[in-house]
């Protein structure tokens, strides 16, 4: 079954702290301390030992920042700096502080992130990193902390996606959540990821922050969550295989424009590929299966309608699966680009 207790936590970030090799070697976490208050400040006092974890009057993320498989303790990382450009952020932006229990169900504001059915980040752009090592940007400590004390100085809103401490003084479970090792296998779920979306509100501007472990499956069941190839991330992320094949380069969405419902494939490779089976998924679940015989040659754009899946012009995330049903290539947009009139939405790869 998923994670427990999970949820999306509105929040304001104002303190945080890092386990380095010696202070955990086997499962350290960044802490990150919040208030969900809209505004003002609670009193707490942050000159406390380090092997404490709580602070008084202040809630407590746990961020995994070391996997616990003893084969690769390598992260998978993945830094969206466009996530405002997804259809979840239409939703975030207006919602209360504090915790919301989030289900698997396909309503944008009941459902939780999903790394592989949703178009959260360019899986391509990702990086493995380990724990703590010397050097500079070359370990999961140096690319996240950045992020957390930019959050902190700007007071920015922050969204923690995760499993809400039993106790209520927290979360956890703040990475991807699916495809498991046998060990956490009970873990795996559909739309149950974690994650980190911060919103530094004085410039506007949003940030996606996701990690998931090197071990986790690339390619998951649709029901369950569980692997069903042994391709991993620690796979997919070597620089060997870092070509893309098929990619959605545009869709028209708007009513008036004159290709409305469509979208345009582009073959990236020097090699013709077979369309055969291949299928668009929207995300209300409709599905527009590819014409049969349909051969895209090497660096060639090609259009396809959409009678069967319509694209919302409110914001919709756009996935291509091949005749196995795994993921190809996604993308995402939001509810300003689905109006635009007379041209496509072009997306960047």
């Amino acid at each position: 079954m998923p994670v427990e207790n999970y949820g999306v936590w509105k929040a304001h970030p104002v303190h945080y702290t890092i386990e380095r090799h010696e202070d955990d070697p086997k499962s350290p976490h960044l802490s990150l301390y919040f208030h969900d208050l809209e505004s003002g400040q609670p009193k707490y006092d942050t000159s406390f030992t380090r092997r404490e974890k709580d602070i008084k009057g202040l809630y407590r993320a746990a961020i995994n920042i070391k996997s616990g498989d003893p084969l690769d303790s390598r992260l998978a990382y993945w830094v969206n700096h466009g996530i405002d450009q997804n259809p979840l952020v239409d939703g975030l932006a207006t919602s209360d502080f504090g915790f919301r229990a989030l289900t698997d169900k396909r309503k944008s504001n009941e459902r939780g992130l999903d790394y592989i059915r949703d178009s959260l980040f360019n899986t391509h752009s990702g990086r493995l990193l380990p724990h703590d090592v010397a050097g500079q940007y070359n370990d999961i400590i140096d690319v996240l902390e950045p992020h957390i004390r930019q959050a902190i100085e700007e007071n920015a809103d922050v969204y923690l996606f995760g499993s809400q401490f039993s106790d209520g003084k927290g979360m956890h479970n703040i990475h991807m959540n699916q495809g498991n090792i046998r060990k956490y296998r009970d873990d795996d779920g559909v739309f149950h990821d974690g994650g980190l979306i911060i919103h530094f509100t004085h410039s506007g501007k949003w940030l996606g922050v996701f990690l998931g472990f090197a071990s986790q499956a690339v390619h998951t069941d649709d029901r369950t969550g569980h692997a069903i190839t042994g391709v991993t991330w620690s796979d997919f992320l070597r620089p060997d295989i870092m070509e893309e094949s098929v990619v959605i380069q545009e869709a028209y969405v708007n009513p008036a424009s004159p290709k409305s419902k469509s979208v345009t494939l582009s073959n990236k490779t020097d090699r013709t590929v077979e369309l055969d089976r291949w299928k668009i998924h929207n995300n209300a679940g409709d599905i527009q299966t590819l014409p049969d015989n349909v051969w895209l040659k090497p660096r060639i754009d090609q259009p396809f309608d959409l009678p069967n899946c319509p694209l919302s012009d409110h914001g919709d995330t756009i996935t291509l699966v091949n005749e196995q049903g795994l993921k190809v290539d996604a993308v995402s947009y939001n509810c300003q680009q689905g109006g635009i009139k007379g041209g496509p939405i072009v997306f960047a790869h």
